[in-house]
């Protein structure tokens, strides 16, 4: 059975990269399909650009004037025809070659109404900070399916023993049947009810079934470029992309919460948002004193604008909940690096950063994850990525890519991390090099 697919990119003045994302769409030889390019009015040459394609299976729709990320989600998701899956990608995201057909197969064999993958990533030349400009990073090159009980992965997530990746978020990671979303939407009105839409619908999502199938294959490349606004909203204390995406919210913060600049503060704001909107959370409690250290664990390294708001958040919460002693102690257990901090060389830091290259390699070859430098190979945009992606996939399917391969790409890839300055390996220590929020299309 060939389902419906509907692939959602929102979008707003950025043709330049939307032109290639949008082209890993259109190359999918699959006729049951929809791409809808949600353009949040766009001043550019967006919908030249989009008209220039010419291909029946795209339908431009364009808000009418400027409006939030999360209102541009929600205007997209009230386009989609009431049948089939529904994905979104961001405008410098892309679809592996055959991407739809394959998870086509994947639900026709399982019956999944969620289906959820590991994404790989590429970054793009034009984001090339800490060399990492013009990279690829295949997620895994094995196949497989599991079932997930979504009750665990949203408790692993809370208490941080998981990434907020791991819940099966519409956007870029999982396929979702409308019927779970028409359930979502009847219980709370608007689909999305958050600032950060991405995070939200994972939990969402996952509150909404009881399991979901994973598949280790990926079928999405997540782009990183200089247009990325997860990425300014978090870490750059200047970025004008940053202050829009705070400034042009009409969803209100959670009344719980302080905002602040914290990817652990917005992961828990999401789901308190879904608590509040949805009826599936209740057996859920969180730890606000190990929220507090997370917080300021966030903040290591960051600008001094920053870091003195996440730290004035901790106290505020501290006060919030009568636990101003641990908001003192989480404020200490991580004090502000002065500029051009470089971590001592001692033996416990070298040890700690060969306890770091040392896991970053098992998890290489456990996941067979492959790394590749493309500046060499005439790759210079996510489509062009894409394909590469494919291409190495078909090989290793086809039991030509040797277990070597794998190897050397890790010791290529560890190499280029001990090149990069202390404190950012120190960040990917804690972070597990996981590139940010995901969200990036307005």
């Amino acid at each position: 059975m060939n389902h419906h697919f509907t692939v959602i990119i929102p979008t707003r003045e950025r043709c330049d990269t939307l032109e290639h994302s949008l082209r890993t769409c259109v190359i999918q030889e699959y006729d049951n399909l929809e791409i809808i390019v949600s353009d949040n009015f766009s001043q550019d040459r967006t919908y030249e650009m989009v008209e220039s394609y010419n291909d029946s299976r795209i339908r431009y729709i364009n808000t009418g004037k400027r409006v939030s990320m999360t209102e541009n989600f929600e205007f997209a998701l009230s386009h989609v025809k009431p049948e089939g899956y529904v994905i979104y990608i961001g405008d410098d995201d892309a679809l592996l070659p055959d991407a739809i057909q394959d998870i086509n197969i994947v639900i026709n064999q399982t019956g999944a109404q969620v289906l959820r993958w590991d994404v790989s990533r590429y970054a793009w030349p034009c984001a090339g900070e800490n060399n990492r400009g013009n990279m690829l990073e295949i997620s895994s090159v094995r196949t497989g399916i599991t079932i997930q009980k979504s009750a665990s992965v949203i408790e692993r997530v809370l208490s941080f023993k998981a990434l907020y990746q791991s819940l099966p978020i519409m956007y870029m990671y999982s396929a979702i049947s409308y019927e779970v979303i028409k359930n979502i939407k009847k219980k709370s009105g608007n689909f999305y009810n958050s600032i950060t839409p991405d995070v939200y619908s994972g939990f969402a999502i996952a509150g909404a079934v009881d399991s979901f199938v994973n598949s280790r294959r990926p079928y999405t490349i997540g782009g990183g470029s200089r247009h990325s606004t997860g990425r300014s909203s978090l870490k750059d204390s200047v970025s004008e992309a940053g202050r829009k995406y705070f400034q042009e919210n009409t969803l209100p913060f959670h009344n719980s919460l302080v905002l602040s600049r914290s990817l652990s503060l917005i992961v828990i704001e999401c789901f308190l948002q879904a608590r509040d909107h949805l009826p599936f959370f209740q057996p859920f409690t969180l730890d606000i004193e190990f929220l507090l250290f997370k917080i300021m664990e966030d903040t290591a390294g960051k600008p001094q604008e920053i870091y003195m708001e996440n730290k004035n958040s901790v106290m505020q919460l501290g006060e919030m909940y009568n636990i101003s002693d641990a908001a003192q102690r989480a404020i200490a257990a991580h004090p502000m690096r002065s500029p051009g901090f470089r971590r001592k060389f001692t033996i416990r830091n070298l040890g700690k950063a060969g306890l770091f290259v040392t896991r970053q390699f098992i998890n290489d070859l456990v996941k067979k994850r492959v790394w590749i430098n493309c500046s060499s190979l005439n790759v210079n945009n996510v489509y062009d990525a894409s394909l590469l992606c494919g291409y190495v996939l078909k090989l290793h399917d086809m039991n030509l890519l040797k277990k070597s391969a794998v190897v050397t790409s890790s010791l290529a890839n560890i190499r280029r991390i001990l090149t990069l300055a202390p404190e950012v390996i120190s960040h990917e220590e804690t972070t597990g090099n996981t590139g940010g929020l995901v969200h990036k299309s307005k």
